[in-house]
C-alpha cells in the first residue's frame, strides 16, 4: 500500500520533499498560505491547497487524520511550526517530520512530539524523503542520479546467508558493510547472516534498494 504525505510549507526545501516523493508514486498533498508557492508546484505535484495549517479547523478539512506522515517544512516561523505540530499530534498524524531553521528549536518540536527534527544544512530534501518512504531506511546518501548508499535495518529474521541469499543476482545491489547490534563494524563475507537489528550498508540503483528493503522488511 502506498503511504499517504502531507507537506506544509512548499519553500524550496517542502518543495523538494514533494517532488520526489511524488516521482516515487507516493500520495502527495502540499499546503501553503502562499498562492505563488502552491502555483509554481502544481505542475508537479496534482494535489495542493493554498491553506493556513497552522489552524486546528484546516488540517480536519484536509482530512490529515488519515495521512500517514507529516512534513512541516514552514521555515522561520516559529509560532506557526509550532501550532501546526500540536495539531497535527492533536489529529491522530502518526509521524511527524519538521524542518528546523535554529539548532535551539529542535528540543522543542521534538518535546512537542516531533517525530524527527531535520536542519536542511544536514539533510538534503531528497535524501529526507528516500528516508521516509521505508520505516527500515535510516540514512540515505545520493551517489548519481540512479544510485544511492542506504543503511537499512533488518527487523525481519533472515534465515539464509548472504551466498544463498545471492543478492547481486536476486536484487543487483550490494551489502558493502554490516553494523552488528552491538555497533560493531564488519566487512560482510558470503557465510555470514543478517540478524534483527542488524544494520546494512547497501549500493545499486535507487529502484532496486527499493525492491530489496521490501523483501528485507516484508512482513514488518
Amino acid at each position: 500500500m502506498k503511504k499517504s504525505f502531507i507537506i506544509i510549507g512548499l519553500g524550496r526545501f517542502g518543495s523538494n520533499v514533494a517532488k520526489t516523493l511524488v516521482d516515487m508514486n507516493c500520495d502527495v498533498l502540499a499546503v501553503d498560505i502562499n498562492e505563488e508557492s502552491v502555483t509554481a508546484i502544481s505542475h508537479y505535484v496534482h494535489h495542493c491547497v493554498i491553506a493556513d495549517a497552522s489552524k486546528e479547523s484546516v488540517l480536519k478539512e484536509l482530512g490529515v487524520g488519515s495521512i500517514d506522515h507529516a512534513v512541516v517544512a514552514i521555515g522561520n516561523n516559529l509560532q506557526a511550526t509550532i501550532l501546526t505540530l500540536v495539531n497535527l499530534k492533536k489529529l491522530g498524524v502518526p509521524r511527524i517530520t519538521v524542518r528546523a531553521d535554529e539548532e535551539g528549536h529542535k528540543e522543542v518540536y521534538k518535546l512537542l512530539g516531533a517525530s524527527e527534527v531535520i536542519i536542511p544544512e544536514e539533510a538534503s530534501a531528497i535524501s529526507l524523503a528516500n528516508q521516509i518512504t521505508s520505516d527500515s531506511i535510516l540514512d540515505y546518501y545520493k551517489v548519481s542520479r540512479d544510485f544511492a548508499m542506504v543503511k537499512v535495518i533488518v527487523r525481519n529474521r533472515i534465515d539464509q546467508n548472504l551466498i544463498q541469499l545471492d543478492l547481486r543476482n536476486n536484487y543487483e545491489i550490494n551489502i558493502v558493510g554490516i553494523i552488528k547490534k552491538d555497533g560493531d563494524f564488519c566487512i560482510p563475507k558470503g557465510t555470514d547472516t543478517l540478524s534483527v537489528g542488524d544494520i546494512v550498508v547497501v549500493v545499486g540503483m535507487k529502484d532496486k534498494i527499493a525492491k530489496f528493503d521490501q523483501f528485507l522488511n516484508a512482513s514488518v
